[in-house]
């Protein structure tokens, strides 16, 4: 192992405070965008308790807490498509979060502060995202094979984590655990190097193309047909990972079957996220998702009690604290230097 390619960023103590704190200025999902309906619903994002709700056709997202008493808005309910009721006194929020009626006090003028705390929300790719920074660092990641009429998409139930969201992002590319995580699934112990890859920065994203070969009997692969002679299933693997905590995988199979994996973490605070995440093919059309749902689930869950056994729960910020393997670990030190970056610009801007 080495550290001579790594930069330590000559920081005080705090720095896992700092970025965390960066983190504002991200958008960030929150919800399938299926889970909300009429009801208005409360997420979780950087410690602070949002309400999520359509108001006038449109996706808004409030701190939830009403202006008299701090009551959470979300246990009230819509009415005529365009006002927020809280349940508690009955005042009402019109979609720009202004208070429009006080029912204890008909007639009164409405103070001006009367009012919710509004945030960027925004319905993309079948998630619900939140931004509690008006003007985010990067647009929110893009997952074109969602409205792709030529893939069937597949929604996989959120699940959480007791870790970090970039510990979760990490060791969704971390292309060294596969042999051993995930020994007959995705790799095998018998071939565990990692191939030679390059990592590069383009708009919002890391970047990088390797090829892994693939068993051949996994629930995933089997919908394939290929011939049983085929004990693995060559394929070159493009990822993105936009920045802070999103991954898109594109495999490219044999026969031009593609197979795309988009995983999107939310902080929910420093050390708990959770995960939202599809997968979309081109090809094994007619049937059924729930294959490819526990294929994934099962990767999931291997994953996880890794990633919570992990000391400490958060990226640390010195990157001396952990060692590296030259070319093997060269995404997650360019994913770790670039997400460092963005927080001291963040604090220093």
């Amino acid at each position: 192992m080495t550290t001579q390619d790594v930069t330590a960023i000559d920081w005080t103590v705090g720095g896992e405070e700092r970025l965390y704190r960066s983190l504002r200025r991200y958008w960030h999902p929150v919800l399938y965008a299926s889970e909300l309906g009429d009801s208005p619903q409360q997420v979780t994002l950087l410690d602070e308790r949002i309400v999520v709700v359509r108001l006038a056709g449109e996706v808004r997202a409030f701190t939830d807490r009403c202006a008299h008493r701090g009551t959470a808005v979300s246990l009230g309910w819509v009415e005529d498509e365009v006002i927020l009721r809280c349940p508690y006194h009955g005042w009402t929020y019109g979609p720009d979060g202004v208070c429009t009626s006080i029912p204890s006090r008909f007639g009164t003028k409405i103070p001006p502060n009367a009012r919710l705390q509004q945030h960027l929300a925004a319905e993309r790719n079948g998630l619900i995202y939140v931004s509690l920074d008006p003007e985010p660092a990067f647009p929110i990641p893009e997952f074109p094979e969602f409205d792709d009429p030529s893939y069937r998409v597949a929604v996989v139930p959120a699940y959480d984590w007791h870790t970090g969201a970039a510990r979760r992002t990490e060791n969704f590319v971390d292309f060294a655990h596969f042999a051993w995580v995930h020994d007959g699934v995705l790799a095998s112990r018998d071939d565990p190097e990692v191939p030679d890859h390059e990592v590069w920065r383009e708009g919002a994203e890391l970047r990088t193309t390797i090829t892994v070969d693939e068993p051949a009997s996994t629930d995933k692969t089997e919908t394939l047909e290929l011939e049983s002679a085929n004990a693995k299933v060559p394929g070159r693997r493009n990822y993105r990972v936009p920045l802070p905590f999103s991954v898109w995988l594109q495999q490219q199979l044999p026969g031009g079957n593609t197979f795309v994996l988009f995983m999107a973490c939310s902080p929910i605070s420093q050390k708990h996220c959770r995960s939202f995440t599809f997968n979309a093919r081109n090809f094994a059309l007619d049937e059924d998702d729930e294959r490819f749902i526990k294929f994934q689930q099962e990767i999931a869950e291997a994953d996880r009690v890794i990633s919570e056994s992990q000391t400490p729960e958060e990226l640390p910020f010195d990157m001396t604290a952990e060692l590296y393997v030259r070319g093997a670990d060269r995404l997650s030190i360019e994913y770790r230097r670039w997400l460092f970056d963005m927080a001291r610009a963040s604090t220093n801007g």
